[in-house]
């Protein structure tokens, strides 16, 4: 019995045919057209000869210095510091200054074979150096301050100092300081302004002839900072001066006793502590007597004098020194003397 297509069937197959040719004709544009064809082996060689290598890259690489890389860190090991530069394929400027571990300074080109080194050599930065007086060697300590009159610098005054070594001599300068070199912290020392020292200051009764700044020294510092001396009588508007036995009096020392004293009165000294009474023979600086410390501004005296005797005929001087604590010193200022003659 013969078998036949039906119209349906012969569709279908018509339609897979032009699928597939349709599947080979894509096949075929997707493939290198100057690629060989299917199944077919490629010529014979004996050699294979490869790729050249790029020109550009080549000589980069025969050119070039690799930087040495930094293996370990050694904070402020020298102020000069060596750099390579980039490599002399390319150009490379230097800049003209740097700042490396807080120094500052310049940059200088040495050519080398394959690199260029930079050198950074220190230049001056804006650190006041010391002066000469601030120099110190090992063991040297110093000591600075200032002398003022109530409050005001005074220049060119004369000040001493002492402490374990003799007395030494400095002039203030335009701001009233003065410095002196110390071997011996830890020891007991006196900073002296002395009106004699002085001529080229006027004779003033607000300014003290005689006062001094005395203390310990301290250690564990390499400069040592002494309050403001000042050598004013005349502190805020307070005149330390003295009131009697007034200027040339005269008086019986065979008077003088336990009984009937005599009674030496002066002004205070603006925060001043303690007080005390000097009073020698005229043509010598040693007191005779001294008294002992009050806080009072006014003291009794029987005219007995230090060494025991009592007050004979002559002239005398008599003046009132004050304590005044400065922190760990003590200042220690006078009046000008004021004369007085004992009578038989």
């Amino acid at each position: 019995m013969r078998k036949y297509i039906s119209p349906h069937q012969l569709l279908l197959i018509i339609l897979a045919t032009l699928l597939l040719l349709l599947a080979a004709f894509s096949f075929y544009l997707l493939q290198d057209p100057t690629a060989p064809l299917p199944f077919v082996p490629p010529p014979p060689s004996s050699t294979i000869t490869p790729l050249p290598p790029s020109p550009s890259y080549t000589a980069e690489l025969s050119a070039t210095s690799m930087p040495t890389r930094q293996t370990s860190y050694t904070p402020f090991a020298s102020p000069a510091i060596t750099e390579s530069a980039a490599p002399t394929g390319g150009t490379f400027s230097p800049p003209t200054s740097v700042t490396e571990l807080g120094v500052t300074g310049t940059l200088s080109t040495v050519p080398g074979s394959t690199s260029t080194t930079s050198t950074i050599q220190p230049v001056a930065t804006s650190s006041v150096s010391p002066t000469a007086s601030q120099t110190l060697m090992a063991g040297e300590y110093l000591v600075t301050g200032r002398a003022v009159q109530n409050g005001t610098p005074m220049a060119n005054a004369v000040i001493e100092f002492s402490d374990d070594n003799p007395v030494r001599k400095s002039n203030t300068d335009a701001g009233g300081h003065y410095s002196f070199i110390s071997l011996a912290p830890g020891t007991t020392f006196t900073l002296v302004f002395d009106q004699d020292n002085n001529p080229q200051l006027t004779p003033d009764p607000e300014i003290a002839p005689l006062a001094w700044i005395e203390g310990t020294l301290p250690t564990g510092v390499n400069t040592i900072a002494l309050p403001d001396l000042d050598v004013s009588l005349n502190i805020e508007g307070m005149v330390f001066r003295l009131v009697t036995p007034v200027d040339g009096a005269a008086f019986s020392a065979a008077v003088i006793s336990q009984a009937n004293p005599l009674q030496f009165i002066w002004a205070t000294y603006y925060l001043g502590d303690t007080y005390f009474i000097e009073l020698g023979p005229n043509g010598s600086d040693e007191p005779a007597w001294i008294s002992g410390n009050t806080t009072s501004t006014n003291m009794m005296w029987n005219g007995t004098l230090d060494d025991g005797s009592h007050i004979s005929r002559g002239a005398y001087w008599w003046r009132v020194g004050v304590n005044k604590s400065l922190g760990i010193y003590k200042l220690i200022a006078f009046t000008p003397k004021w004369d007085l003659v004992f009578n038989p």
